[in-house]
């Protein structure tokens, strides 16, 4: 058996001065950092703490939060990151559901956090995390996160055998994104982790040396799962309190980072950033991406332009701790008889028992689209204190994902969206990737997002929002009819809005299409309805 805290200690002893965290110009070897975390650990304890209780961190990334990842589990509780974008009122839905008695926090919320002590009856102890000592805006009471480490005794390694939680216990709750309703809590566990780890981590080209960048939220798994990662490899984790363009290019060159995750949003963001040829991009040997689908023409730009880089990536969610399947590095090198792929989220990886199935749970014949199903050791313990919506996401012994997709002979794997994203048009399914893929295309196409929208003969209508490049102006009709050429007409928008500047983005930098397709039907009104024309 081994748990994530095992690795701190197993590292403390191999390699104890090398960095294992950089933040805010301050490292921390592998000894300090084992020293920090039985510190807290110890601390957590005589606060109260027990196995199977849970332990809040509201805050920016930090190392504070890489470590609260895994210092409630060596006393057997369980660790709750809280996504700091919601609103006070969705914080205190996410701590009504998981009661923690403890919530952590950093300088950048203090106003929340007294809101939440105040709001949440199970609270009952706040602790800042930061360099400084709280200040006197804060609870009386509120304790110092590093100030208790400074206070705890020695603690031996072996301290918290006992009451340290098992491989397959929960270790931390995840809670996913809430956009089709209340927040749900994924139960994730040291195993889980440990095989995401060791089954992508080699596929990617990890290494014991790499330093790794962690510039994505790490309320949420896309850029979390790293930290896991790097702690069953050993690396060094650089921690960028969030992601910003110059500032990431930065740190890139500076602390000479060697492999980093993006979301293709944050990708566009950097290729398209005036001041992105100024930087040294040299050290960098590994990029991954994922997390949202990857429009082929970026992909192809970003080849393109940042020779001597590893690209791959990964597909996977929240439940499935998180990957499923990856498109492997020889996959994108130019000239490989693969590279056609590149529109897929490449092959499942070993321990994924993958399959696509029709609305029955019937297995659908190759390059049919139908539900992406998967069962595995990567598989989520459940939905936190909602046994009748995890026995429907397992029916079957699959965990249905959601997702629609398609597996070609060669066993890759395109994702076509979400099931409850496909649009219904006339009788036609359309799926908007496709849609968004077509977009991307055209030269002045920055961003797209595609969704449908209600009409008065089609049942639905595909509608697209579009952001354009600087200087490179296109109309609608010019845009749709750039589609048309591309893919069934059917599938092409019907109704388009140029935006006035990027699209808005999720607080995991995905597009966020809620918001997109809500802004889209107020200022619209009733003119989407309208047929257009065929």
């Amino acid at each position: 058996m081994i748990r994530y805290p095992d690795f701190i200690r197993k590292y403390a002893y191999q390699r104890p001065d090398w960095r294992a965290t950089h933040f805010e110009g301050r490292d921390y070897s592998w000894a300090q950092m084992n020293r920090r975390v039985h510190a807290i650990a110890w601390q957590l304890e005589k606060l109260g703490v027990k196995p199977g209780d849970r332990v809040a961190y509201l805050g920016l990334n930090s190392h504070w939060i890489v470590e609260i990842y895994v210092v409630p589990s060596m006393i057997g509780a369980i660790s709750v990151p809280i996504n700091h974008r919601l609103s006070v009122e969705e914080m205190v839905g996410v701590i009504g559901d998981a009661t923690p008695a403890i919530l952590i926090f950093d300088r950048h919320f203090h106003e929340q956090a007294a809101d939440l002590l105040a709001q949440c009856p199970s609270l009952q102890t706040l602790i800042l995390a930061d360099w400084d000592q709280p200040a006197d805006d804060l609870p009386d009471g509120t304790l110092h996160y590093d100030t208790l480490i400074a206070e705890a005794p020695a603690v031996a390694d072996n301290a918290f055998d006992e009451s340290a939680s098992r491989s397959d216990d929960t270790m931390i709750l995840f809670y996913t994104s809430g956009t089709t309703g209340q927040p749900k809590g994924v139960m994730l566990s040291h195993s889980n982790f440990l095989v995401n780890a060791t089954g992508s981590g080699h596929l990617y080209g990890y290494r014991q040396d790499d330093v790794l960048l962690l510039s994505g939220p790490l309320f949420h798994l896309g850029t979390g799962s790293r930290v896991f990662t790097a702690l069953a490899y050993g690396t060094t984790m650089v921690v960028q309190p969030k992601f910003e363009v110059v500032d990431t290019l930065r740190m890139i060159e500076a602390q000479k980072i060697t492999t980093m995750t993006m979301v293709p949003t944050m990708l566009n963001m950097v290729m398209n950033h005036p001041r992105f040829p100024e930087f040294d991009f040299s050290s960098i040997r590994v990029l991954t991406y994922g997390a949202s689908p990857m429009p082929v023409t970026l992909m192809e730009r970003a080849i393109a332009a940042i020779p001597g880089i590893t690209f791959c990536q990964g597909y996977g969610l929240t439940e499935t701790s998180p990957v499923l399947s990856v498109l492997e590095p020889a996959d994108h090198i130019p000239g490989n008889p693969m590279l056609d792929k590149l529109s897929t989220v490449g092959r499942p990886i070993l321990y994924s028992d993958l399959r696509i199935v029709d609305a029955d749970d019937n297995p659908v014949p190759t390059g049919t689209p139908g539900e992406i199903v998967v069962r595995g050791p990567q598989v989520m313990n459940g939905y936190w204190n909602r046994p009748q919506e995890t026995a429907h996401a397992m029916r079957g012994g699959f965990f249905h994902t959601g997702d629609a997709g398609v597996m070609d002979a060669d066993g890759y794997l395109t994702i076509a969206g979400r099931t409850k994203e496909m649009i219904i048009s006339g009788g036609e399914n359309v799926y908007p990737i496709e849609t968004e893929n077509a977009l991307s295309k055209h030269p002045a196409v920055a961003q797209a997002a595609v969704f449908g929208v209600p009409h008065a003969k089609w049942g639905e209508m595909v509608y697209a929002a579009v952001a354009l490049h600087d200087g490179k102006p296109a109309s609608e009709d010019e845009l749709i009819a750039f589609c048309r050429e591309r893919i069934a007409h059917y599938k092409a928008p019907r109704g388009m809005t140029i935006w006035q500047g990027p699209l808005p983005l999720s607080a995991t930098n995905k597009l966020d299409k809620m918001t997109i397709k809500a802004q889209v039907l107020a200022s619209q009104g009733s003119e989407y309805t309208k047929e257009a024309a065929t």
